[in-house]
């Protein structure tokens, strides 16, 4: 799994081609979240996405293939919230285990890549645990709990582990759902 960071969001390429000529980031399946499902993700933490489409959520998880998602990597599913929500019900998943990503991030074809170059965004192959660090994924003494970008950076090295020293520290936005 690849993924860009910039000190605003860190997000998961899909290496799924998407239609159309916007390049989508970790967004698909993407729903609105009706009251039953706030109800039983009531205490599953909410992250940003993007500015596009902020109305609508994607719902990362380590539980598997379920009915509605799909793979992304090993170890991370996107989608599925119905029968999630069915098992959280059951009792057979935690509902601490499910992040839910509102909105997502879109560039037009090149843009991305025009701005990774310009040093806005920085490319990073991170594991399931970077991905799902809000979902229950469990921490080391090293990690950092409310700052994943910086972490991130600083398993880089180097050059990032320096901008990380640098701007780190103020910490991610998230929340429990609305």
């Amino acid at each position: 799994m690849c993924g860009v960071i910039s000190k605003l969001n860190a997000s998961f390429l899909s290496d799924r081609p998407m239609q159309g000529n916007l390049q989508k980031i970790g967004s698909e399946p993407t729903s609105k979240v009706d009251l039953s499902l706030k109800m039983a993700f009531k205490e599953s933490s909410v992250t940003y996405g993007g500015p596009v489409l902020t109305e609508e959520f994607s719902v990362l998880h380590s539980f598997g293939e379920v009915e509605g998602a799909r793979k992304l990597c090993p170890g991370v599913y996107i989608g599925g919230s119905e029968e999630l929500m069915a098992q959280v019900r059951s009792g057979a998943m935690d509902p601490h285990h499910a992040l839910f990503v509102k909105g997502h991030a879109a560039w037009v074809p090149g843009q991305l890549n025009r701005e990774i170059g310009k040093g806005v965004w920085y490319t990073a192959a991170v594991s399931s645990d970077f991905i799902l660090r809000y979902a229950g994924v469990e921490l080391t003494p090293e990690d950092n709990p409310n700052d994943l970008w910086t972490d991130i950076l600083q398993c880089m090295g180097g050059k990032y582990e320096e901008i990380a020293r640098r701007h780190g520290g103020t910490g991610d936005s998230r929340r429990v759902l609305p």
